[in-house]
Order: structure tokens, then C-alpha cells, then sequence
């Protein structure tokens, strides 16, 4: 392990000399931070894989293919510019319909500014049969006028929720996930600019996608996401990639939610050439509500399950990533 790298998780993530062996030796390992905003969850992950880092960014910048999860029902990217057709896929749930037809300003179950909850009354009021197309077609409308005035105008574009009193907006959400991750400052603040700035500051080299996705979470219901995906090896951070997944938007559960993922060299021993990588996760996912304690003790089951869940996807990309590697070695 980098000695950098071997810092990092003993100062930042208070990580022990034993789990700091156990990421070594390829064993997945999380922990669950403890955030100072109690609607916040964030789990740490990190495990070591057997291939070059150049072969995991080719793989992870081929976002058709990277996208693709088993927790994910359904996703599509935006082209540039986003088109109706890049949303055909995309269908709410009926339990969802039926519940728009009751939502109100600061009293609806699906995340919503207040002009949509108007418009979708409308489009439900009478009840028609045709009422299920028309309001899947404005979501889909509104999906991509959403990502054009994204990469138009950056965080200015992101929305204002109305669907409870005590709503964040998504820009307000973001930008306090990104101030707890203070090691983006200090690692990469070429990344920070530019994830603040959109679309200014955009770095050289820098590949990304914005897409639409149905996510499958642990224990909660079906949720459509939008989010921007960022993969950038920045200058000042020598030896390492960045992944950065910035939520847009979520329909349930979500103000907002940043993944920060680094691809990280390891440290070369003697004339050893390929040295295999860390894969370091930073999941940071902030609830509308997260009531905890007694018996409904819902933050305690979700942090359970996110736990496992990055467990579980930490595994995965080693075993997938080992076995590409190993196979077009063989080819070749």
C-alpha cells in the first residue's frame, strides 16, 4: 500500500493497523462514518484488486457497460443534447401514479418543486385513461429539460423541492456533502472547482456522463435518479483516478448523495511493473428523513443495509474486474 494511501486511512477514516492489513491482502473492507447531520449516511469502502489501473478506467469510462448494476432496474444516458427518446425507457410505477393524484405542495410522497406537483394534478385531475402516458411523458419532458439546463447553468439548475415544509434544496444538500469530504480539497482541488462550478473549470481529459437510473436500495422502494459521473486522474493527485457521482435528482428518500471513488496505484516493490490498485469508496447519501432510535429505528436498518450493500459491491468489482484482466491477458 501507498504510505499516502496508508495516511489517508489512518488519519481520515481512522482505519486499524488490522484493517488496513485485511484491504491489503484483497479482503473488502467498510466502515460506516459518523456524520455531524444525522439525515446523512456515509460508508467508507476500500479493497485491493489485481489489475493496472489503466485497465480499470478503460473499463469504468465505458459507461454503457459500467453503468450496468444488479441493483439497477433501469438506466439510460443523456446525449449532448439530451433527446425524449434517451428517457423511453422510463415508466413510474403505478403505486406512484397513484399516489400523485393526492400530492400537494409540502405534502406528496414523490420529491417534487411545486410547478410539477401543480402540473401533474392537472394531468390526473379527470381521471383519464390516458392520464398513466401522459404524466410518464411529462417526467420524461421534464427529465430532459432538467439535464439541458444542468449542463447550461450547473448547480443554479438543480431543484428546489416541495414535496415536505422542511425540504432542502439540491444545491444546499450538495454542497454541505461536499464540505464534509474535505480531503476533496485537499487531494483534488482541480475535482472540487469543477464540481462546484459546472460547467466552468472543467479539467483537461476529463471524461463524464449524465444519466437516468431506477435504483433498486436496500429495503426501500424502487427510486429514479439522475445523476453526473466525473472519471479524472488530476495532476496534483500523482498515481490515482477519481471517479466523482453527483446526484441531480431523486424521486424518493434522497435531498442529494456524492460517491467519491479513487483508483489508487500501488506502491511499487522493487522492478515490479504491475502492482495491482485500491479501490477507496466515500458513499455519501443525504435522507429527507431518517428517524432513529426505538422501534422504528430506520436509519439503523438503512446503514445496515448500505453497509452490506458496499460490501457486497466491493467484492464484485474485484472478482469482475480480476476476471476481465485475467481473460484478455489469456487472449493476448
Amino acid at each position: 500500500m501507498p504510505p499516502t494511501l496508508a495516511q489517508f486511512l489512518q488519519q481520515s477514516i481512522s482505519l486499524k493497523g488490522d484493517e488496513i492489513t485485511a484491504a491489503s491482502s484483497g479482503a473488502p473492507v467498510v466502515k460506516v462514518l459518523d456524520p455531524s447531520d444525522q439525515r446523512e449516511v456515509a460508508v467508507f469502502g476500500i479493497v485491493s484488486i489485481g489489475v493496472t489501473r489503466s485497465f480499470y478506467v478503460e473499463r469504468a469510462t465505458d459507461f454503457p457497460s459500467a453503468l450496468r448494476d444488479p441493483t439497477r432496474l433501469h438506466f439510460a444516458l443523456f446525449k449532448d443534447p439530451a433527446v425524449v427518446s434517451d428517457a423511453d425507457a422510463f415508466s413510474l410505477p403505478h403505486d406512484d401514479l397513484k399516489d400523485l393524484a393526492k400530492c400537494q405542495p409540502h405534502s406528496c410522497k414523490l420529491k417534487l418543486p411545486a410547478d410539477a406537483i401543480a402540473r401533474l394534478r392537472a394531468i390526473l385531475g379527470p381521471a383519464a385513461p390516458s392520464a398513466d402516458s401522459l404524466v410518464n411523458a411529462y417526467f420524461r419532458a421534464r427529465m430532459v429539460d432538467y439535464v439541458t439546463g444542468y449542463r447550461a447553468r450547473g448547480n443554479t439548475a438543480l431543484l428546489e423541492y416541495d414535496d415536505q415544509r422542511s425540504a432542502d434544496s439540491a444545491v444546499q444538500v450538495f454542497h454541505a456533502l461536499l464540505s464534509r469530504s474535505p480531503y476533496t480539497y485537499q487531494y483534488a482541488p482541480s475535482l472540487q472547482r469543477y464540481l462546484e462550478n459546472y460547467p466552468a473549470d472543467r479539467p483537461a481529459h476529463a471524461r463524464e456522463a449524465i444519466y437516468w437510473s431506477e435504483d433498486d436500495l436496500p429495503g426501500l422502494k424502487p427510486t429514479l435518479t439522475i445523476a453526473h459521473e466525473v472519471v479524472y486522474a488530476p495532476s496534483e493527485l500523482p498515481g490515482s483516478t477519481l471517479i466523482a457521482t453527483k446526484q441531480l435528482y431523486a424521486d424518493h428518500y434522497l435531498d442529494g448523495a456524492l460517491d467519491l471513488t479513487a483508483v489508487v496505484d500501488g506502491a511499487k516493490v522493487g522492478t515490479a511493473a504491475d502492482t495491482g490498485i485500491y479501490l477507496v469508496v466515500l458513499r455519501r447519501l443525504h435522507f429527507d428523513d431518517l428517524p432513529s432510535g426505538g422501534i422504528m429505528n430506520v436509519r439503523g436498518k438503512v446503514v445496515g443495509k448500505l453497509r452490506d450493500q458496499m460490501t457486497a459491491s466491493l467484492r464484485s468489482a474485484k472478482s469482475r474486474a480480476e476476471q476481465a484482466y485475467g481473460a484478455a491477458h489469456e487472449s493476448h
